[in-house]
């Protein structure tokens, strides 16, 4: 017994007729004529009087028609309600976004789902881009901005950019005076200040020195931004961030970033969730708007 048979006998049994039925419904009255045969199989009874008038239920038939229209009814509410839903998301969502993101992304993505949906209860968590992926696997978070071109297995990720990293030094200091690029030889025998791993620059920047087969002169790691950011405005080391983070906020003060080259460091931009867990109906909004934000990004020209 499925949901279409108990529409095609309420048909049935609202026009008494088999004929009339099957013009209202568009089906052939063959194919409704066996509809309810096999459903009068199935219960195991008679459902109608076949009279020389059309058919009229008997007590069973009744019975079922009554239970029939109310199943009919809430099917027909549950996908309104489930429509209503896509229509208008509701509920909790969390998103995972790296602090060299959150200054540009996490301010008009909340407003956007916030005058979008508001009925979702957004939650953002900012932190290094080294834990992101940690948190999307263990399921802290429903998303997250992950670096990097080959995310581990477990996870369905969405390209959104790729950005160029750079060395920055003070404004003045004479490894980069007068300088539109450096190459990443020289950049890897300055004194310099990472955060440490699993930070997402400092992947990028171990994985280049290792590829170049030079060891990395860290003199200090630091897993905070913008303090690495002032250290090395006072001149206390380099360090190698985007261009777009490095000249963001108070203290991109007194700092200067040139590309790096030959060869560059690029690095990859994408959206994450667990492949294995599907996303909420409210999750799967907020998923839709940042890629939306990330993409008006790209097309003013702050990422490639």
């Amino acid at each position: 017994m499925d949901i279409r048979q108990l529409r095609y006998f309420l048909g049935i049994v609202e026009h008494g007729s088999l004929t009339k039925a099957a013009e209202a419904l568009r089906v052939a009255q063959p194919a409704l004529s066996l509809h309810l045969k096999r459903l009068e199989e199935e219960i195991g009874c008679p459902l109608v009087h076949r009279t020389a008038r059309g058919v009229v239920p008997t007590q069973s038939g009744q019975r079922l028609a009554i239970r029939a229209a109310m199943l009919v009814e809430q099917m027909a509410g549950l996908r309104d309600e489930i429509r209503g839903l896509e229509a208008a998301p509701s509920g909790p969502a969390v998103i995972g976004i790296p602090t060299s993101l959150g200054s540009m992304l996490t301010v008009p993505l909340v407003l956007d789902v916030r005058r979008r949906y508001p009925a979702i209860r957004l939650r953002v968590v900012e932190g290094l881009s080294g834990h992101m992926l940690e948190w999307v696997s263990s399921g802290e978070v429903d998303m997250a901005l992950v670096f990097g071109s080959e995310p581990p297995p477990g996870l369905a990720t969405r390209f959104v950019a790729r950005e160029r990293l750079g060395l920055v030094a003070a404004e003045g200091a004479e490894v980069v005076v007068g300088r539109h690029s450096i190459d990443l030889a020289s950049v890897l025998n300055l004194p310099l200040i990472l955060p440490g791993q699993p930070h997402g620059v400092r992947a990028e920047v171990d994985r280049a020195a290792a590829a170049a087969g030079i060891d990395l002169n860290v003199v200090m790691e630091i897993d905070a931004l913008e303090q690495i950011k002032a250290l090395v405005a006072e001149g206390a080391g380099f360090t190698v961030l985007s261009e777009r983070y490095a000249r963001a906020g108070q203290e991109a003060k007194g700092l200067v970033c040139i590309p790096i080259v030959s060869p560059e460091i690029e690095r990859t931009i994408s959206l994450a969730h667990a492949s294995d867990r599907p996303l909420s109906i409210a999750a799967k909004a907020v998923h839709a708007i940042a890629l939306d934000q990330l993409g008006r990004l790209t097309k003013d020209g702050r990422w490639m």
